[in-house]
């Protein structure tokens, strides 16, 4: 999984066709909302609560299919199953670590497609 993995918005234009004001709310939404999700899960990691964790990446896991990163949801899916069946718990805050990484990188992409759709305005 690379970290610099172009975003691929053809599922979100799918889903709502060409629409620019649409698309920046979705882009608004996942910058509003997976800090919240970040916190929570470091959070559950913190107490080594690993249901907590499994459902933590569980709700963020969608998110990533709206904006491209199936690679990202895949790597959620993995950070979930290894949680939620204890399996390999010692490498979990090393891929949360890696989860912020991908998360800044995301960030930034999705700032510069805000801008490209706010040109079609």
């Amino acid at each position: 999984m690379q970290k610099t993995q172009p975003l691929n918005l053809s599922y979100l234009k799918e889903m709502v066709g060409e629409d620019p004001l649409f698309m920046i709310e979705v882009f608004d939404t996942f910058l509003e909302q997976t800090p919240f999700y970040l916190a929570e899960l470091e959070d559950a990691l913190a107490n080594q609560n690993w249901i907590k964790v499994g459902n933590c990446a569980h709700k963020m896991k969608p998110t990533f299919s709206y904006i491209g990163r199936n690679d990202v949801k895949d790597f959620m899916q993995n950070l979930e199953n290894k949680a939620r069946n204890q399996v390999n718990i010692e490498t979990i805050a090393n891929d949360v670590e890696k989860l912020k990484e991908l998360l800044a990188q995301i960030y930034n992409q999705l700032e510069t497609a805000k801008t490209e759709m706010k040109s079609l305005l």
